[in-house]
């Protein structure tokens, strides 16, 4: 599935035929690199082992930049970690990354300043006797 032209898009058809109400998962390659997997609607277990095979057949082409969009599937993320894990690892081992764009921030990886509030919340008023944050005043 190579494409002998770098820069060349190439679309392949891999569309589900969705049911009333079901889900769609679709795939370009763009250039050797760089894949995009669309996954649309509610995902049923056949949509699920689709998507799996689509990301194995990316990772063996050999790719390095994958984009899961998952923004109108709400449930993918968690119905398709098994394979983006595992996946995840191996672009990152031959200098490539995984973005799954849509997908809902992961609770055990809190922001920086989440962080620093509740380390702020944390020590107002202890008896550690760690002071108050200050007001520097210029001039």
């Amino acid at each position: 599935m190579r494409s002998p032209h770098p820069t060349m898009t190439r679309s392949v058809p891999t569309h589900l035929a969705p049911a009333e109400g079901a889900g769609s998962v679709t795939v370009a390659f763009h250039g050797d690199d760089d894949v995009v997997v669309s996954v649309r609607g509610a995902l049923d277990a056949a949509a699920v082992r689709r998507a799996t095979r689509l990301l194995a057949v990316a990772d063996v082409e050999g790719v390095r930049h994958v984009i899961v969009d998952v923004v109108d599937a709400p449930d993918a993320p968690a119905a398709l970690r098994g394979a983006l894990d595992p996946l995840r690892t191996r672009l990152q081992a031959r200098g490539g990354w995984l973005l799954v764009e849509g997908a809902p921030g992961t609770p055990h990886e809190p922001s920086l300043l989440d962080v620093f509030a509740v380390y702020a919340e944390a020590t107002r008023g202890a008896a550690t006797g760690v002071p108050a944050p200050r007001t520097v005043l210029a001039g």
